[in-house]
């Protein structure tokens, strides 16, 4: 690491675009939450104040994350690995929540969510592997914990999370300067890992079917996804006095938030909105264009692959072109740990921001 300057406010320091950007797609999510519910009420049970709640808790995990040194943070790397399997591991023993052990509830600590531990394991992986890719020793172990890591997801089952793991896996070692034969050979291991999976039946009976589903056109989630976006036409209903009927779309405030959003502020709206991200990703590649440290280039080109396949996932999905997999579109959907791990990644990028005293 070269010695830099270290300033968290003021024109050196916090990128007020990185910050705006946040709170801009967090009060988005609001106004689209908003539209769902009937009334305004300050309980538990109100899915637009529990979002208000976690965009809030939101922004002070960003500012906490944003006074982790990027030096700190390498030092801490291999112990928040281990802490990240460990946890996965604990939810093996853990009561299933709707037939999965995805999440811990902490309804007897006296806090009436659940916690997703893969929407954290997925940032501690990018940051284990940005840190594999910029040394040059171990990286056959290293991708062995990678290996491990990804399985213990995918036996929760979490098949979605597992497979934009392995995009992301796969297109950091693509950008990296990592034999190009090495690299073809991992992503082939990976797709016979695949149907061996398949073949020895640990694939959950559900996840086959939503693969059956899809390639059948039966899958019905998306077939009322898909009315709920061409409902809303160029413009949307949110303003309109005269609202058409409304169409069902399950888990609409999660999974399938989009096509809530583009009923409301129609085509044009949804373009607004990914076109958000797109500048979003040009700012960011900014930086990674200045800054100097074979880290902290991995680590953020890793967060930008992470929330942009994300996105991407959720698109296709809602639009019918690929199976369900579950994936939340960042900081829309309902969701305390999609928002948190969504505000941890815009406070590590904010942090390279600072440490780079880059103004973009």
């Amino acid at each position: 690491m070269i010695n830099r300057k270290i300033t968290i406010l003021g024109p050196e320091g916090t990128n007020l675009y990185i910050l705006l950007q946040f709170m801009l797609f967090s009060v988005i999510s609001w106004f689209t939450l908003f539209s769902s519910i009937e009334s305004i009420e300050f309980e538990t049970s109100n899915i637009l104040s529990r979002q208000i709640a976690f965009s809030l808790i939101g922004l002070i995990v960003f500012f906490l994350t944003t006074y982790l040194s990027i030096d700190n943070l390498y030092n801490l790397i291999n112990s928040l690995f281990f802490l990240s399997v460990s946890v996965l591991l604990g939810l093996l023993f853990t009561t299933p929540i709707l037939g999965v052990r995805r999440w811990y509830d902490l309804e007897p600590v006296g806090l009436p969510i659940f916690i997703q531990p893969s929407e954290f394991s997925k940032i501690i992986l990018v940051l284990f592997i940005a840190k594999m890719l910029s040394q040059n020793s171990y990286k056959l172990i290293a991708l062995s914990g990678v290996l491990i890591n990804l399985f213990l997801i995918f036996i929760q089952p979490d098949l979605g999370t597992t497979i934009l793991l392995l995009i992301v896996t796969s297109l950091m070692f693509f950008i990296s300067d990592i034999k190009f034969r090495t690299a073809v050979l991992g992503l082939l291991v990976l797709f016979l890992s695949f149907f061996m999976l398949l073949e020895f039946n640990f694939l959950g009976d559900y996840q086959i079917s939503r693969i059956t589903d899809f390639f059948s056109g039966e899958d019905f989630s998306q077939r009322q996804s898909r009315l709920s976006i061409s409902s809303g036409g160029l413009f949307g209903t949110y303003f309109t006095e005269s609202q058409i009927t409304e169409v069902f779309v399950p888990v609409q405030t999660t999974d399938f938030i989009f096509s809530l959003f583009t009923r409301n502020f129609g085509f044009f709206g949804g373009l607004a909105l990914l076109s958000l991200w797109v500048l979003f990703f040009f700012r960011v590649n900014r930086i990674i264009n200045r800054t100097k440290i074979d880290f902290e280039k991995y680590l953020l080109a890793g967060l930008l692959i992470l929330l942009g396949v994300q996105i991407l996932i959720n698109l296709f999905t809602i639009l019918g072109f690929i199976p369900l997999t579950g994936i939340p579109f960042p900081l829309l959907s309902l969701g305390g740990s999609s928002i948190f791990s969504t505000a941890i990644i815009f406070g590590l990028i904010n942090r390279v921001f600072i440490e780079n005293n880059i103004v973009v």
